[in-house]
């Protein structure tokens, strides 16, 4: 999530024991647990890599998230509540200052935090479910755009417009930032993935 570790990647369970200083069973515990999240892949015998999503299946993923947040930007109710409007306006602000500390794990637990209380909104509890569920599938490509500051700068532009557009009930507006914010994301992993492994061939292309 950070960019520290890149697609393909092996996870070496002594190294991991010995930069961390714990077991191997805390460091399988938590290989378990990064895999269920769909972030590594463990493969009998062969250990645990990054996982490695082809930009034909980021590409799938994010089509079906844009739909989806945008469906949630569409049936969210106006007027929304000052108390709802305040907690977007703290969670960007609390983004915007780890933005300028460098702080990256900050940066990406509060955008995090700022989409869940959105789409929160909705009020569509399996839409909700669904948006966090293909959200956690491209954790790790998100670093690729954070590499960029005026990427970052972009996004934090972005959480202050779509407040403004909640606060003053501007649907369209709202769909518009949802479908713009979700953009450069896949574009900066696509770009970073085919210049260290070529242009991968589509599903068709394949056969």
């Amino acid at each position: 999530m950070l960019g520290r570790r890149h697609p393909r990647e092996r996870l070496v369970e002594q190294e991991l024991c010995d930069r961390f200083n714990t077991h191997r069973g805390d460091v399988r515990l938590a290989l378990f647990e990064l895999e269920k999240k769909g972030l590594i892949v463990r493969v009998p015998n062969r250990g645990a890599t990054v996982r490695d999503l082809t930009p034909q299946e980021v590409r799938e993923i994010y089509a079906v998230r844009e739909e989806l947040e945008v469906m949630a930007a569409r049936i969210l109710p106006f007027p929304v509540a000052a108390a709802d409007l305040a907690k977007l306006d703290d969670l960007q602000k609390r983004h915007s200052a780890a933005v300028d500390a460098g702080d990256m794990l900050t940066v990406f637990h509060t955008n995090l935090q700022f989409h869940q209380t959105m789409f929160g909104l909705c009020g569509n509890a399996c839409l909700i479910e669904t948006i966090e569920r293909l959200a956690r599938k491209v954790y790790g490509i998100r670093s690729y755009a954070n590499a960029f500051p005026e990427a970052l700068d972009r996004v934090r532009r972005d959480h202050v417009e779509i407040v403004e557009a909640l606060r003053a009930s501007r649907r369209d507006e709202l769909i518009e930032l949802t479908r713009r914010h979700l953009r450069p994301s896949p574009a900066a992993y696509i770009r970073a993935y085919e210049r260290r492994f070529g242009n991968a061939p589509t599903p068709a292309e394949a056969f």
